[in-house]
């Protein structure tokens, strides 16, 4: 069973540009190997990460507790969880 999942989150204080490029570089080396897909975006200016996350319920669900307990983030938000019939960033390792 595939699921998408929506959060939102704030960056921590000192999450800057090497700690981004560090996340996105994790993510993009670990997400396939776990089936995991999605895109990450980032809001400089108000420090806002949003990410999707699509892939089998066990695998979402893990990566989502880990990032809920990273703590490079703060005010993790889960915004939507639901079962997909398709990915919408099937080719996206996470851009």
């Amino acid at each position: 069973m595939l699921v998408r999942l929506l959060y939102a989150s704030r960056a921590a204080s000192g999450v800057d540009a090497d700690a981004l490029a560090a996340i996105l570089k994790h993510s993009r080396e670990h997400n396939p190997q776990v089936g995991v897909t999605g895109v990450l975006c980032f809001c400089a200016n108000a420090r806002i990460f949003m990410q999707v996350l699509e892939g089998g319920r066990s695998q979402v669900s893990k990566l989502y507790n880990d990032i809920a307990h990273d703590t490079r983030h703060s005010d993790v938000a889960l915004l939507s969880y639901e079962e997909i019939g398709e990915r919408s960033f099937a080719h996206w390792s996470m851009g």
